[in-house]
């Protein structure tokens, strides 16, 4: 395998500690000794292995440049190409319930809950309800209280995370692996067939979280099944920032726009996040002060609040809480709904160690369901976990990394039906990897496959197919 360019210089400081254990002068540059045919002859060998890999990942993505794309990485000296699994693999969210407390949503839940379960959503055949706000607002964590005080009412009750991919098959599935069996079921029916059987006497509720985009054909195309039921009072529920999706899809007057936590409320969320269940400012009134200012840079918005709070909570002094207050990141906010700089934020306060392992998070897709074992598997392949002369296994180390990572706020930690844990990224926070992981670090797929400029400092890739 072809050194990584850091390998150079690693011998280069060896050289010269050797020269100064020698008593020597380390005037010149020690000569590094290295065969540059045999080094010609590996760099072609693995560029001939690499193009038959590039073919095959242009046929699949019908394109004709990326061969040539890939080739380029001899000249990067990449250890590491992957190609990592495509949207079909993309995991739920899931309808429990992680923050147990919901601030400031109260009645707009009750409202949603009567309207819902004998008010004006329960006698129409299908009703599509949009939640639409900014990233960050708390959308799926009022889809998900919501959920769990209304899907008694309902015979069925499907949660689908839908993220950048809207692929009507996919989607598809997913539903149809999430209803159960009829005992009419025809044999060899297809995936929409299966969903009109399955539910054509059974009151259903859809959630679908975290909707980009599609087409209004596509769009059509996913609910057609879902309105062939006999049964009255169907909803679906869609999250998504972006307004034009909810205008497409809404069957009411109005979308449920999910706006930023009133001042009070906000306030009480912040305290929860830095002092857990303990009385706020109680043993640390000098901070409240400063605790105001800064939560005022928060803007409403609920994951700010927990990303920095939680940087907050680690050290209760007047001069950490100043240092976050004065930082010249809240300086690059661009507008009212800007929290990335809060985010950044705390990222940079991070030790080095965890820095390194969020950033590799950005190769894979967004929503990407991590299991505990893959991730400490990558970072010690990545060698970026140490002992530091620890007596303890590699493995228990970058376990460790793993919880900080969770305590932190940046990874969340969720549970399947069978408690299998498992691990996800905030599309926010996936967002800001990918920012501060820029410069080495880079992902190709299908949106972005014909206009990506790669780097000369790429050192990883990874290639994510979206299977239609």
């Amino acid at each position: 395998m072809l050194e990584e360019p850091g390998n150079g210089w690693a011998r280069f400081c060896s050289a010269c500690r050797s020269k100064i254990k020698e008593g020597k002068h380390v005037l010149q540059t020690p000569e590094l000794k290295f065969d540059r045919v045999e080094i010609s002859k590996k760099m072609k060998d693995i560029v001939e292995k690499l193009k038959p890999v590039s073919a095959k990942v242009s046929t699949i993505l019908d394109m004709e440049l990326l061969g040539s794309a890939i080739l380029k990485l001899e000249l990067l000296g990449s250890n590491r190409t992957t190609a990592q699994k495509h949207a079909m693999d993309r995991p739920d969210t899931t309808p429990v319930i992680i923050e147990p407390k919901l601030y400031g949503r109260d009645n707009l839940k009750k409202s949603l809950v009567d309207g819902i379960t004998h008010g004006k959503y329960f006698a129409n055949d299908l009703v599509v309800l949009p939640i639409v706000g900014p990233g960050g607002i708390g959308k799926t964590t009022f889809t998900q209280h919501l959920y769990d005080e209304v899907n008694g009412y309902f015979d069925v009750a499907i949660w689908i995370c839908v993220s950048l991919n809207f692929n009507v098959s996919r989607l598809t599935q997913e539903a149809v692996k999430k209803i159960p069996r009829v005992d009419s079921e025809k044999e060899n029916s297809g995936f929409q067939e299966l969903i009109e059987q399955r539910l054509k006497t059974r009151r259903f509720l859809l959630v679908l979280d975290d909707m980009w985009t599609c087409q209004e054909d596509e769009w059509k195309n996913l609910l057609a099944p879902f309105r062939r039921g006999e049964e009255k009072g169907n909803l679906v529920i869609v999250t998504t920032r972006i307004p034009e999706v909810a205008e497409m899809v809404k069957t009411v007057d109005c979308s449920i726009e999910m706006d930023r936590l009133g001042d009070e409320d906000f306030m009480h969320f912040f305290e929860a996040c830095v002092f857990g269940h303990q009385q706020p400012w109680k043993d640390h009134p000098k901070l409240r002060d400063i605790g105001k200012k800064i939560v005022s840079n928060l803007k409403g918005f609920p994951l700010a609040a927990k990303t920095v709070g939680r940087l907050l909570r680690n050290q209760l002094t007047i001069d950490h809480w100043t240092r976050i207050l004065e930082s010249k990141e809240w300086e690059l906010q661009t507008n009212s709904n800007d929290i990335m700089p809060a985010l950044k934020l705390s990222y940079d306060y991070l030790p080095f160690h965890l820095q390194q392992c969020f950033s590799y998070c950005s190769l894979f897709p967004e929503d990407y369901e991590f299991g505990s074992d893959e991730l400490i598997h990558l970072w010690i392949g990545l060698d970026i976990v140490h002992s530091s002369g620890q007596n303890r296994r590699i493995e228990d180390v970058a376990g460790s990394y793993l919880i900080d990572l969770v305590n932190h706020g940046f990874l969340k930690k969720n549970e399947k039906d069978n408690c299998t844990p498992y691990y996800v990224v905030h599309d926010l926070l996936h967002d800001l990897a990918v920012k501060v992981s820029a410069y080495e670090c880079i992902s190709i797929h299908r949106s972005n496959v014909r206009s990506i400029q790669i780097p000369t400092s790429t050192r990883h890739l990874s290639i994510i197919i979206d299977d239609k």
